[in-house]
């Protein structure tokens, strides 16, 4: 007899090729995993929110600067928020503001940009009805800031709120 198991049509020393092959195949599926796991934590997130009065669809609100749809803003670091929407009606003109709501008390926030029109990443005013375009705005989380857990109320406005979204956030050291 030469040894040979008719059930396993294997020829002798190649269960050793065979089992060094797979293993080299899981070693190489366990880096792509991690290298897959590093682009999409490292490519953003859609953002936890509760739509508060839009007139407009919010189709995405996303940041590539958190990892968490509940965002962890580090003091000292800045963080892109984008909200993408169709309007119901043509839109020539946006005003952007932000409010902070600690424990039911809204306080206002100034923006680095409050004129809309010029935050689109994707898309220009005017803005006809049924056209998805995309605000961007960036702010800096400054070290003053004190540690804790609030809504970021963000609304753009005409003449009533085109856009109103309330996003949870957590300030971090």
């Amino acid at each position: 007899s030469s040894g040979i198991n008719a059930e396993w049509p294997l020829r002798p020393g190649t269960e050793k090729k065979r089992l060094l092959n797979f293993c080299f195949e899981l070693k190489s599926m366990k880096v792509l995993i991690g290298v897959l796991s590093f682009v999409v934590v490292a490519s953003g997130v859609n953002l936890a929110y509760k739509d508060c009065g839009s007139s407009a669809t919010v189709t995405s609100v996303f940041s590539e600067d958190c990892s968490n749809p509940v965002c962890k803003a580090h003091k000292g670091k800045s963080y892109k928020i984008n909200i993408s929407f169709k309007p119901a009606s043509e839109i020539t003109s946006i005003k952007a503001v932000l409010h902070g709501v600690i424990a039911g008390v809204s306080v206002p926030f100034p923006l680095p940009e409050s004129d809309g029109c010029k935050a689109l990443s994707e898309g220009t005013c005017p803005i006809s009805s049924g056209t998805e375009v995309t605000w961007t705005e960036e702010l800096e989380v400054l070290s003053v800031y004190p540690s804790i857990r609030l809504i970021s109320k963000w609304e753009l406005q005409t003449d009533g709120d085109v856009i109103c979204v309330e996003i949870p956030v957590q300030i971090v050291s």
